[in-house]
């Protein structure tokens, strides 16, 4: 069983991860596609085994980070496509790391502004509806003390052939 990590490029030699640089030779992309063509399997093979589209699988193979929905999803497609190809997991995960510079510390990092950003959303949502309930208690007060004001009386005397109507 050949080894993923056997087959390692110097890091310098890794794409960016900015998802669409030419590829060489010792591209995590071009290593992972040389793995795949000495097992004889096709990206169509691939892809029915694994149920990953192979749109997925060739922007794993093409360096396109940017086609990948990210984080645990993209280690979860390299452990299938390693699992299928018999090849280190474990090895293929850290060439991914090292191509993408995407480790659990900067996934991490990256996912506190959102997180700040979904904090603020929901304090504006929250003073949005307490503004809210404030003013329809103010409506509802308001109308029902005028409701309740002493209506004028009536200056005008009563009529007599209305108010007594055994007497008609």
């Amino acid at each position: 069983m050949s080894n993923l990590a056997l087959d390692l490029a110097p890091a310098s030699l890794y794409s960016s991860g900015t998802g669409n640089q030419p590829m060489d030779e010792s591209s995590f992309g071009a290593r992972l596609r040389r793995q795949r063509v000495e097992r004889g399997a096709s990206l169509e093979a691939v892809s029915a085994a694994t149920r990953i589209s192979i749109r997925i699988l060739e922007a794993f193979e093409n360096g396109q980070w940017n086609r990948l929905p990210g984080g645990i999803f993209n280690r979860g497609f390299l452990r299938s496509i390693a699992r299928y190809l018999k090849i280190d997991e474990e090895a293929l995960i850290a060439d991914y790391v090292a191509a993408t510079n995407d480790s659990p510390e900067r996934r991490a990092q990256a996912a506190k502004p959102a997180s700040r950003s979904l904090h603020v959303v929901w304090i504006s949502v929250v003073a949005l509806l307490l503004a809210a309930a404030i003013a329809a208690g103010g409506y509802f007060a308001f109308h029902r003390a005028r409701s309740r004001s002493p209506r004028p009386v009536s200056r005008t005397a009563p009529n007599s052939a209305t108010m007594d109507p055994l007497h008609h």
